[in-house]
């Protein structure tokens, strides 16, 4: 069964801009992590960003946890609160 991540992002005012470049950055990195098979972020709120992630199942999804966690730490100075990422069992068509 496929899983999905969901990573909420709340962004200090006036950081929007930087974030979503940093994502940019990291898209190609984000995109090679073994067993994704796609992406893509979502604005949610004022200030908030929601990534979602699909993954060939739950177990890659909760491999890729270690390298979200070193992506999410460069950009701590930009976001309000921690970050908070879940991961759901789905069926993807």
């Amino acid at each position: 069964m496929a899983a999905i991540s969901r990573t909420v992002i709340k962004i200090k005012p006036g950081k929007e801009r930087d974030v979503e470049d940093y994502i940019d950055q990291k898209a190609n990195e984000i995109s090679s992590i073994v067993g994704i098979k796609n992406w893509g972020v979502l604005y949610t709120g004022e200030n908030e960003l929601t990534v979602v992630a699909v993954y060939e199942n739950r177990e890659d999804a909760e491999k890729a946890t270690a390298f979200v966690n070193e992506v999410m730490a460069d950009f701590i100075p930009m976001v309000a609160e921690q970050p908070v990422r879940q991961i759901f069992d789905a069926r993807w068509h």
